[in-house]
Parts: C-alpha cells; sequence; structure tokens
C-alpha cells in the first residue's frame, strides 16, 4: 500500500489510540457531521491534508512510547 492521503480517511472518524489529544489536528473535523467530514477533506490541498497527516504521525509517535512498560511511567 501507498503513503497516499486517501489512506488516511478513517482518521475523520476516530484515532486509532482511541482518544483524542487535546491538540490534535482532526479535533475540529470529527466534530462535523459526517458528510461534511467528508466533503471538508476532500476540498483541503494536498499540500493540507499532508500536513495533517505529518500532525497525526507526530502525535502517534509520542503516544506510541507511553506504554504501561514505559520506564517514565
Amino acid at each position: 500500500m501507498g503513503n497516499r492521503c486517501s489512506d488516511y480517511y478513517g482518521l475523520i472518524f476516530n484515532c486509532p489510540i482511541g482518544f483524542e489529544s487535546l491538540d490534535c489536528g482532526y479535533k475540529r473535523i470529527r466534530q462535523l457531521p459526517l458528510k461534511e467530514r467528508i466533503s471538508y477533506v476532500n476540498i483541503l490541498t494536498e499540500a493540507k491534508k499532508k500536513n495533517l497527516i505529518k500532525k497525526h504521525q507526530k502525535c502517534l509517535l509520542v503516544r506510541e512510547k507511553k506504554t504501561l512498560f514505559h520506564e517514565s511511567q
């Protein structure tokens, strides 16, 4: 599977961690009605989509490091 923006459309429905962070870039989008979420994402430029994806990936990396077994917890 490639790394296309459409591969990340699932993020408009929920957070893969289970709960979104306070500064989640998708938080506002997820508050929209379903059809509006899809329309909103479809009209974003590729650059804006890629920016959202980068923010998501960064957040995911940080949150994945915070496991039950992480020594800082």
